[in-house]
Order: structure tokens, then sequence, then C-alpha cells
């Protein structure tokens, strides 16, 4: 397992809470534009004819767009909860075991919430529950 050696310097934690900030503000901003073209394709369904092909293509892109919201949603909970811990002090500690997560991951992804080995984890127990 890495560990990290060093504290995070107030410096580095700074320029993370910018970036995180930014992040969060971009992923927001998407967020409420897919929501208006959901609105913009429910209208538009509502008063088109209901041809089979046309409703199929709505109903995939309508399912895509609720993938992609639904991942926009977990990005921007990563990003309100690494936010929430610049503020508490344990930014740069696994949510899960409190280990450090090292600097480059958090230069690489600043909303990391947990080490790599975590979150490989993580991710390999949520296919096995699909």
């Amino acid at each position: 397992m890495h560990k990290q050696d060093t504290p995070l310097d107030p410096e580095f934690i700074e320029q993370q809470r910018q970036q995180l900030e930014t992040l969060q503000a971009e992923l927001q901003a998407s967020g409420e534009f897919r929501h208006d073209d959901e609105l913009q394709l429910q209208s538009e369904r509502a008063n088109q004819s209901h041809a089979s092909g046309g409703d199929a293509q709505h109903i995939a892109l309508q399912d895509n767009n609720r993938a992609v919201s639904a991942h926009a949603l977990m990005q921007l909970d990563a990003v309100r909860r690494a936010l929430e811990k610049i503020e508490d002090g344990t930014y740069g500690r696994s949510d899960e075991s409190g280990d450090p997560i090292p600097r480059a991951r958090l230069e690489a992804l600043p909303a990391s919430l947990y080490t790599v080995e975590e979150e490989e984890a993580r991710e390999r127990d949520a296919q096995r529950a699909e």
C-alpha cells in the first residue's frame, strides 16, 4: 500500500479547493442543461405523432441522458464531499480507511475519496452487484 510521507501543504489544499469549486460549478451547470434538455424532449414528444421508430429513439436518448445525469450527480457528490473534507481538515485521507491518498492521485483527480486500491475494490463490488 502506498503511504503519503508528508502532510499536504496549505498551498496545495487551496489549489485543490479552487479546482473543486470550478468543477462543482461546471457539473451544476451541465446538470441544469441536461434537465432543460430533458424537458424539451418531453415537450417535443407530446407534440409529435407516436411513430414506433421515433419512440424507440426517444427512449434510447432518455436512457442515455439518465445515465449521463446519474454519473454527473455521482461526480458532484464526490466534489462536494471533497470540499467538506477540506473544511474539516481530512482532505487527502480515505473516507473508507483513513489512509492517506497519494498526492499524485489528488492532483489527477481532486475529488478522490479513496485510495486506488479501495476504489478498485469498490468498482469490483459494484460490478458483482449488477
